[in-house]
């Protein structure tokens, strides 16, 4: 059987925005760098609440903000966790770090794909946005590792969040 990402999803409400500012004072912000559409990145599951990373504080050895909530309902907490640290145990371009949470619930996030990644990436416009990166940055697409291409939430900083 293999195991498949939640997808729940969510909006965040203004006064969680405004929290996610105000408790990561280290990284002062706008409020359009708080994610607010939000989409459960766990292992699917029927019980328990889903989260969701909305702000990093900055200091990676803070954790990250994360919201909380329940299925029909709209987040009513933000939760400053630290990352999961596992990794995949691979090395080089293969190697993948967990982007969830410690002590999160299923599996890794390396060991579930995202469907909705998997599509774009595997569409006809993502390889001509990449052919046209490729191209800008002077790398030779047929030298390129493939592997290099994989999910951002697997090869981003724990430092960096998009909005």
């Amino acid at each position: 059987m293999s195991k498949h990402m939640c997808r729940a999803t969510a909006r965040l409400p203004l006064e969680l925005i405004v929290l996610a500012l105000d408790i990561t004072p280290e990284r002062p912000g706008h409020p359009m760098e708080v994610a607010t559409g939000l989409r459960c990145p766990l292992e699917a599951h029927t019980t328990g609440q889903h989260h969701e990373l909305v702000r990093e504080p900055g200091v990676p050895e803070r954790g990250e903000v994360r919201a909380r909530w329940s299925d029909g309902q709209v987040p009513d907490a933000l939760d400053v966790l630290a990352d999961c640290p596992a990794d995949n145990g691979l090395q080089g371009p293969d190697h993948d770090i967990c982007t969830l949470y410690t002590g999160h619930p299923g599996g890794h996030s390396w060991e579930f794909p995202d469907p909705e990644y998997e599509a774009i990436v595997h569409s006809p416009a993502y390889e001509r946005l990449q052919a046209e990166v490729d191209r800008y940055l002077g790398r030779d697409r047929n030298t390129t590792d493939q592997r290099d291409r994989r999910h951002p939430r697997n090869n981003r900083s724990r430092t960096q969040i998009a909005p």
